[in-house]
């Protein structure tokens, strides 16, 4: 992994993108019963049209989904299900669920506290201060 220089100067950020770049790590080893449960999750978003997202990441490729990506679980659904799930994890474990703010993250904060009760009720507790 190589980080801009620019992120020497931005404590912040690049604590946000270290964690998300870890959850890809977290992802693969997730499983397919907490995958697609996630998927599921993510899947009642799209139904009742949530918008927003909790990073870029994720959000440009929300922006390219179909009702069709969705029903068929194509490529750019999957692919999206990682980033959401990896820019998710970045603002539950970041400082951003206890009060940050993050000029990423668009999804509602009513969304934000039902994903971060997802991973709170999906995933066990990290073995280390992250």
């Amino acid at each position: 992994m190589l980080l801009d220089r620019d992120l020497l100067r931005d404590p912040a950020e690049r604590r946000r993108i270290r964690l998300h770049e870890f959850f890809h790590f977290v992802w693969v080893r997730l499983g397919n019963p907490r995958r697609l449960a996630w998927e599921a999750f993510l899947a009642a978003e799209w139904k009742s049209r949530a918008r927003g997202e909790a990073g870029w990441s994720a959000e440009w490729r929300k922006r390219l989904l179909s009702a069709s990506d969705v029903a068929r679980r194509s490529r750019t659904w999957r692919e999206y299900c990682c980033e959401s799930f990896c820019d998710t994890a970045a603002w539950v474990y970041g400082d951003n669920e206890r009060g940050g703010a993050d000029s990423e993250v668009t999804l509602s904060p009513t969304r934000l506290r039902a994903r971060a009760a997802w991973f709170r009720a999906h995933l066990p507790a990290p073995p280390f201060p992250i």
